[in-house]
């Protein structure tokens, strides 16, 4: 009876083992657009707060991205890009920190503008699916959008239209005071 049960306590111990997270796989770890997806997800989500003139979740977002954003394998990325993938990390996160760090809807913006420039970066390198890269001449900075009707962050209300579309879906469309200029 006692080996009997030294026998079931080793296979429970040995299930409860085996059942127990241990390091991911190789073949199990995000891939580096799986990061980017998620770090997307967040940088919409400051874009659509900062259009519509709010900080909401604006710092929040920018945490999530300071976080996630060391843990993205650039080196899973092959070819012509990957010299410039692999410094996006680092850039993604210190930009991400900034706008963190803001207090204010203006410096909020610039930080932004900041952050955005790693990401058009990404999305004019590797071309994700839906994801548009916009250009205001006003503010000098570029955006990242998943639609095509212009919504810009750098002036919210004041300007919402401003910019084009300068890669992705619908390139070439110029939206607000821009429609007018050729």
């Amino acid at each position: 009876m006692t080996h009997l049960l030294t026998i079931l306590i080793a296979l429970s111990v040995g299930v409860a083992h085996a059942n127990t997270p241990t390091e991911k796989t190789a073949a199990s770890a995000p891939t580096f657009d799986d990061g980017m997806r998620t770090i997307t997800r967040y940088y919409m989500a400051m874009h659509a707060a900062l259009a519509a003139d709010l900080m909401t979740d604006v710092t929040k977002n920018a945490q999530a991205i300071a976080l996630a954003a060391p843990r993205l394998d650039a080196k899973s990325v092959t070819g012509a890009h990957a010299v410039r993938v692999a410094i996006l990390p680092g850039k993604l996160e210190a930009a991400a920190k900034a706008v963190q760090s803001a207090t204010d809807i203006k410096t909020a913006r610039d930080a932004f503008k900041g952050l955005s420039k790693p990401m058009a970066m990404w999305a004019s390198m590797l071309k994700p699916a839906g994801v548009s890269v916009m250009y205001c001449s006003m503010a000098k900075g570029s955006w990242l959008q998943t639609d095509t009707a212009i919504k810009n962050p750098y002036y919210g209300a004041q300007m919402l239209a401003c910019g084009e579309i300068v890669g992705g879906a619908g390139q070439g469309a110029k939206g607000g005071h821009m429609k007018g200029e050729r």
